[in-house]
């Protein structure tokens, strides 16, 4: 009778344990934070053995932070100008980068970037030549852009980024040789939070 009577609290017990633990709420799964930025892109591109020219343009952007401190950003971007050189011809600039994102300085709304992206840019243009005519042409090349910048979070769902960054991409220069370019990139983007954003 005694066994019978311990057998039944040993059940009670393991039934009432497992419904217990049933109650308790899911573990959510932890991953990286991402966010996607579209906005306004301006270069000021050097192009060889000539000046520089002013191109606007369009930037995309994916981010994933995996840490506090670090994340990955993929960048898309385009920027083109009309009449380069009064030459009647367009200019333009496609690059594809990917790379680590640096935070350095991160708070709730406030967050400090350094960026360092790598891939290839296709650029277009006109450039004079050493007989004083024109030729046109483009170069799809390696390319790499390194920078600053800064991020305000308007809303848990929605916030503003502002950079500025060296970008080096690759054309022709009078001699028809290909040569590095040394430009200036700067960029607003309005940047979109998927999921919950951290606190920070």
């Amino acid at each position: 009778m005694l066994m019978w009577t311990l057998g039944k609290i040993a059940a009670c017990f393991f039934l009432l344990a497992s419904v217990s633990d049933a109650q308790y709420p899911p573990v959510a799964g932890i991953g990286p934070l991402v966010e996607g930025g579209l906005g306004y892109t301006y270069v000021s591109m050097d192009f060889p053995s000539t000046s520089r020219v002013g191109m606007n343009g369009l930037d995309a952007n994916v981010t994933a932070d995996f840490l506090r401190t670090f994340g990955v950003r993929a960048d898309l971007g385009y920027a083109r100008t009309c009449n380069v050189f009064n030459s009647g011809h367009h200019s333009d600039v496609l690059s594809y980068l990917a790379g680590p994102v640096f935070y350095p300085f991160r708070r709730k709304r406030l967050t400090v970037y350094v960026d360092l992206l790598v891939g290839g840019a296709r650029v277009t243009g006109v450039t004079p030549n050493l007989a004083g005519e024109q030729f046109r042409g483009f170069a799809n090349k390696l390319a790499w852009v390194y920078g600053v910048g800064f991020q305000y979070s308007v809303s848990p769902s929605l916030g503003i980024r502002f950079d500025t960054n060296y970008l080096h991409t690759a054309y022709f220069n009078s001699s028809a040789a290909v040569q590095g370019q040394e430009n200036l990139r700067t960029m607003m983007n309005v940047v979109w939070y998927f999921g919950k954003r951290r606190e920070r």
